[in-house]
């Protein structure tokens, strides 16, 4: 089976490819490749590569920057998962499209399910559900991956931030009030591959299971890699940030566990392994 995989070079993208392509024939294209944004481009890459299924990971993922580039955010998010919907559906291709835990408002108090309304605070959290309800209307066999406080080697992320903030000051504040479940990037590859190959079309919750705040994330990653260092919790509003998050978007993954037969393990024990396969994040 051959499948693309757009947004290669990101968090992602990074994370999942080596186990895919022990399964599958991937191409990986990132943006100087591939902008999800030139349907004609779009077109000719998927007419030429012929695959049977695409992942789009391609996204601005900048939360803050998306509330200052709206029209940007926009195009990139719903109008690229739009124009990929529409080609793939065109080419029969099975999309496979990842969204976000920021469609949610984290008002629910217990894990969101996939058939709880979404409701963003972000203008981000909005672009990516306009992107999901593009790709449902006009690709309705598709699959649509959320995900949520994702970490790997692809890029700069929560963890890497605060290990080098650390290394920096020897003490930092953290953000005390947003609870989810932190996921490594890689561990969304198994259930993604058993998805691609047999899983009904709709959206489903993937991310390691049990939750913490960033403040109890931040502790215990200080605590495996024994580090030193004094972590303040402090709330969201003193960090005084353009976009609002949601206090709670922990995922309910019961849909993804059925259909895959995959059980994610905890954050803890996949943090753990992350951070001890060396060398430490920075």
């Amino acid at each position: 089976m051959k499948v693309l995989l757009t947004g290669n070079k990101g968090l992602l993208g990074t994370g999942i490819t080596p186990f895919l392509k022990d399964r599958f024939d991937v191409v990986g294209l990132d943006i100087d490749e591939w902008d999800i944004t030139d349907r004609e481009s779009g077109e000719a890459i998927i007419a030429r590569e012929r695959p049977d299924a695409l992942i789009n990971c391609a996204a601005m993922t900048d939360v803050d920057g998306c509330e200052d580039r709206k029209e940007l955010a926009e195009k990139v998010n719903s109008g690229g998962a739009a124009i990929l919907a529409g080609i793939c559906n065109r080419y029969n291709v099975k999309l496979i499209h990842i969204s976000t835990d920021y469609v949610f408002d984290g008002t629910k108090g217990l894990p969101y399910n996939e058939e709880d309304a979404p409701n963003p605070l972000s203008f981000y959290g909005k672009t990516k559900l306009w992107g999901e309800q593009h790709v449902l209307a006009k690709a309705p066999l598709s699959i649509i991956i959320r995900g949520q406080w994702l970490y790997g080697d692809g890029g700069e992320h929560f963890i890497s931030k605060v290990v080098k903030a650390a290394g920096e000051r020897g003490s930092i504040q953290v953000v005390d009030d947003q609870r989810g479940s932190p996921t490594y990037a890689k561990d969304i590859a198994g259930p993604l591959a058993v998805l691609i190959e047999k899983g009904e079309p709709g959206i489903y919750h993937v991310s390691n299971s049990g939750s913490c705040t960033w403040y109890e994330l931040a502790r215990e990653v200080f605590s495996v890699l024994r580090m030193d260092v004094q972590v303040a919790p402090i709330s969201s509003q003193t960090l005084n940030r353009k976009a609002v998050r949601p206090a709670y978007s922990v995922f309910d993954t019961k849909k993804v566990r059925d259909a895959t037969g995959i059980v994610m393990r905890s954050w803890q024990e996949a943090l753990r392994e992350y951070l001890r396969k060396g060398p430490t994040p920075e």
